[in-house]
């Protein structure tokens, strides 16, 4: 969790994943409860439909509300994505110890598109999104960790 919770990590891997710009803020301290707020411009790789919508650009603006460590160094955390179009992501993230062998997290969550006839294929687009994203901040973090 000291990775995650830093304004360099935050900022890390949101290059990683292409941001145009980014700028992080973390509310709280270790070991307890925290806020991790990141906001980040995107390109807006999106079905032409869609990108007619927000245009060239998509602001995302997520918020990782995360709970104190249990007992066994896990932790729980809500998480909120927001973005400048007609989407959002709610979902958990579950942050487990594997002892010496590090920590998974992991992430469950819902899209809900608000475009009447290609939301469903906007959703699918950006879950394909999220996995490349998701997959881009473990490899900074392995990186990070060295």
């Amino acid at each position: 969790m000291r990775l995650l919770a830093t304004e360099e990590f935050i900022i890390a891997k949101c290059e990683a994943t292409g941001s145009l710009s980014a700028e992080a803020r973390i509310d709280g301290a270790l070991p307890g409860p925290i806020a991790l707020i990141s906001v980040r411009v995107l390109p807006a790789d999106l079905p032409a439909p869609a990108k007619s919508l927000v245009g060239e650009t998509i602001t995302v603006t997520e918020t990782q509300g995360w709970s104190a460590a249990d007992s066994m160094g896990n932790r729980t955390a809500t998480v909120s994505v927001e973005f400048s179009g007609p989407m959002k992501f709610e979902g958990r993230l579950r942050l487990e110890s594997e002892g010496e062998n590090g920590s998974h997290i992991t992430t469950t969550g819902k899209f809900t598109a608000n475009v009447p006839f290609i939301g469903g294929k906007i959703e699918k687009v950006a879950a394909e999104q999220t996995s490349r994203y998701l997959n881009a901040e473990e490899r900074v973090a392995r990186e990070q960790l060295g």
